[in-house]
């Protein structure tokens, strides 16, 4: 009978000890369930390199680019995808350099709690650099990038929601390339094209005026993402 309980008395202590374990590990887990850091910060600078000599094929007197729009965002929200139509307000600002339509349409209304805009305050010069911090949250891990190229019908370089999360950790850093974008609103081959509306999907524009004959777009610039956190 004595062996009998204390074999209860064994068992007894073995599940008391295994809840007291389980409890631990669900507290511990509470803090991030092994997922993204709350926030992160990163910062993110747009080098550019649109020159006389490095384009000069039909290069304008007056080039530069235009104020910056920058968000970081949900993977559900969108702010352009190469092969679909552009929004109005990317259109807008891809033909006048006007931000106000764009920014509003991706502010308020319920998903704006996943969504930060940064907008630059004024154009940016053809071979300089202009850097932006940014906040992150596991909820906004896409960045978005959008500067016109003026003087253009309609064209602008940007990136359009490039992924900060490698598994499940947030990336280091990266380096991304610009090439000259078509916001298919507005037809022309040169810079200094007449208003000629005529609506398509946003393409990459290949040959005549950013290189020569068919040779591929030579790069405008680049957008580099930062950690500094």
């Amino acid at each position: 009978m004595k062996n009998y309980f204390k074999l209860f008395a064994l068992i007894l202590c073995i599940g008391i000890y295994s809840c007291s374990s389980s409890d631990d590990s669900g507290d511990n887990g509470g803090g991030g369930g092994g997922g993204l850091d709350p926030e992160a910060l990163y910062r993110v600078t747009f080098t550019t390199n649109f020159t006389e000599t490095t384009h000069p094929t039909d290069y304008p007197d007056n080039a530069s680019f235009g104020k910056v729009f920058l968000a970081a965002h949900s993977p559900g929200s969108n702010i352009f995808n190469v092969g679909s139509i552009a929004s109005d307000g990317l259109k807008l600002y891809a033909e006048d350099g006007d931000l106000s339509n764009l920014v509003s349409e991706h502010s308020g209304g319920e998903d704006n709690t996943l969504m930060t805009i940064i907008t630059g305050s004024s154009s940016v010069g053809t071979s300089t650099t202009v850097t932006f911090t940014v906040n992150i949250t596991p909820t906004t891990t896409r960045i978005s990038f959008v500067s016109k190229i003026s003087p253009s019908p309609d064209w602008f370089v940007g990136v359009a929601s490039f992924d900060l999360v490698d598994g499940n950790e947030l990336i280091e850093s990266a380096s991304i390339r610009l090439y000259p974008l078509d916001a298919g609103s507005d037809s022309g081959t040169t810079y200094e094209s007449a208003d000629s509306p005529e609506p398509g999907a946003i393409t990459q524009i290949e040959g005549l005026p950013f290189s020569s004959g068919t040779i591929a777009s030579t790069q405008l610039g680049t957008l580099s993402i930062e950690r500094i956190d």
